[in-house]
């Protein structure tokens, strides 16, 4: 939590809570690729690799809150796939490309 000083205090080894509306200043304060809060939401629901499951977030109201402590490494770790198409077969795949 912010002190009156303007110091940063967190108790260490504490979660540190963060929403999908906070995590793009996060991943940009980190120095990693800046996502809107909109791909973050996509990629917890879509991503295999996601490291907390969206059922076991921590829910307050509306929102869901995320460990910052274990979503930087799976950022910082990601395979980015620009422009790949996601929703074709590999062409290694002979099943598909078999003609007869």
């Amino acid at each position: 939590m912010p002190s009156p000083t303007g110091e940063d205090e967190r108790a260490e080894g504490g979660p540190d809570l963060v929403t999908f509306g906070q995590m793009p200043a996060r991943l940009e304060a980190a120095g990693l690729t800046k996502l809107t809060h909109q791909r973050c939401r996509q990629l917890a629901e879509e991503d295999p690799d996601w490291p907390i499951p969206m059922e076991q977030a921590v829910k307050v109201g509306r929102m869901r809150l995320f460990d910052w402590h274990v979503l930087e490494p799976y950022f910082r770790n990601r395979r980015l796939r620009q422009g790949e198409r996601t929703d074709l077969p590999k062409k290694n795949d002979n099943a598909t490309n078999s003609e007869e």
